[in-house]
């Protein structure tokens, strides 16, 4: 009979030990419900910096090997290519947005965007992954924190995830090219 008080004590004291553990290792959910409007953001790298684009306005993320330069163009846009047929412009918006650091990005990360029958690949250094992005938690006021026109940027985090407005960016006056030579 002792024995068996012996045990029942062991696998109480176990329980409570675990307990404890589980209580301690516990983590919180966090509400997602109550922080507002959000976007599902595809993220990308620019010059060590982390940027991020609404999903909804990317085709695909494409591999390419080649781009066919284009004279008489502005120097952000580093040519063309043939998509499956379709001849799409590529952006090297490190350029565009005056981003300081390496210019020549290793021509195999594009991003295919489209917005308004405008569509246009941005090549970029990498593609990180993709999460929300609540948009209540950015920060709007940039004018201290980036050189990158505001009128294209949606906010900052507070991790410094820049996000860019696609649509503001593919309307810019400076992305349609209308020169005549």
């Amino acid at each position: 009979m002792e024995t068996e008080d012996t045990e029942e004590l062991d696998r109480i004291n176990k329980e409570e030990i675990l307990r404890e553990r589980a209580d301690l290792m516990q983590v919180p959910i966090l509400e997602t419900t109550n922080l507002g409007k959000h976007i599902e953001g595809l993220f990308f790298m620019l010059s060590g910096e982390k940027y991020a684009i609404d999903s909804t306005s990317v085709s695909e993320v494409i591999q390419i090997s080649e781009i066919t330069p284009l004279p008489c163009t502005p120097a952000f846009l580093r040519g063309i290519i043939n998509l499956r047929g379709k001849i799409l412009s590529i952006i090297d918006i490190k350029s565009f947005l005056n981003l300081k650091g390496d210019r020549d990005v290793k021509l195999n990360k594009v991003i295919i965007v489209n917005h308004n029958d405008i569509e246009i690949g941005i090549l970029t250094d990498e593609i990180v992954g993709n999460e929300k992005i609540y948009l209540d938690t950015l920060q709007k006021n940039l004018s201290t924190i980036i050189d990158i026109p505001e009128n294209i940027v949606v906010g900052v985090s507070e991790e410094n995830l820049i996000v860019i407005d696609i649509q503001k960016l593919l309307s810019n006056e400076k992305i349609i090219v209308n020169e005549h030579v």
